[in-house]
């Protein structure tokens, strides 16, 4: 009854991520630029057996779900999960013309959702004003205990999720880029994004709201250009020691455009 995570790429270039258990795999996105791309990803992070398996996507911008990766997952007849608001966006952005009649297209709202053993709940977050963004909070039940998952990207305003975040066991979210980095190489779209200071603000104030530890929080789509990793880690570990917060769960960053480790929610 395990419940594992891994980041497979977080990054402008492209954003995908899987969450799976012993019979229900997820990934949330599918940004991979060509088709070999992400059949490779489907065939090492989505190819073991299990009763149930699906794609949620947050938004649709292009490093989040693109044609190519539509295309494989037509053929694959893997249903797709999108919000309804998005529906039409994801046809005049990415469909090129094909009908995509084997696509199995599910849409949700902002009600929760059954996939196989989790129960995924929609979180919308302030992001592009043209594209309805969600982030995702997923509850699985054991014998023993349910667990939370949260995973946030995109998103630029962290006040309304605080409560999302709160007593969840593993967290993905977004740190995208350092201000100082932003002022050498400026782009207007980081506006959407969220700097290293307001992610860190976010995890202290939803870790101060929580009655336990987190037991792993990683750091995604971290710009290549206008952020570090170690600076992301660096600005969360500063903002707990201000706030003489203690830092009792592992820090982790996600890797660019390579797989990240995986994080073992639950044995």
């Amino acid at each position: 009854m395990g419940l594992y995570f891994k980041s497979l790429c977080s990054s402008s270039s492209g954003n995908s991520i899987v969450l799976w258990s012993d019979k229900t795999r997820i990934m949330i996105d599918c940004g991979f630029g060509s088709m070999k791309r992400c059949r490779t990803a489907f065939r090492e992070h989505m190819n073991n057996p299990v009763d149930h398996q699906a794609v949620l996507l947050s938004h649709v911008h292009s490093d989040h779900i693109s044609y190519y990766p539509l295309r494989v997952l037509e053929e694959m007849r893997i249903p797709v999960y999108v919000h309804n608001g998005s529906v039409a966006l994801l046809r005049d952005k990415h469909f090129n013309g094909n009908n995509f009649t084997g696509l199995n297209l599910q849409t949700f709202d902002k009600d929760a959702f059954s996939v196989g053993q989790f129960i995924v709940e929609p979180i919308e977050v302030v992001h592009h004003p043209w594209y309805p963004t969600f982030g995702f909070v997923i509850h699985y039940q054991t014998a023993h205990r349910q667990y939370k998952v949260v995973t946030i990207t995109d998103f630029c305003q962290w006040q309304d999720v605080v409560r999302q975040l709160a007593d969840a066991d593993f967290v993905f979210i977004e740190s995208n880029h350092d201000l100082e980095l932003l002022e050498i190489y400026y782009n207007p779209n980081s506006r959407f994004h969220m700097p290293n200071p307001e992610t860190a603000r976010l995890l202290c104030e939803a870790r101060r709201q929580s009655i336990r530890p987190f037991e792993t929080v990683m750091l995604g789509h971290i710009s290549s250009q206008r952020n570090r990793a170690s600076i992301a880690l660096e600005e969360t570990r500063r903002a707990f020691a201000e706030m003489e917060l203690d830092l009792d769960f592992p820090l982790l960053a996600a890797p660019l455009r390579e797989p990240s480790e995986t994080v073992i929610i639950a044995e």
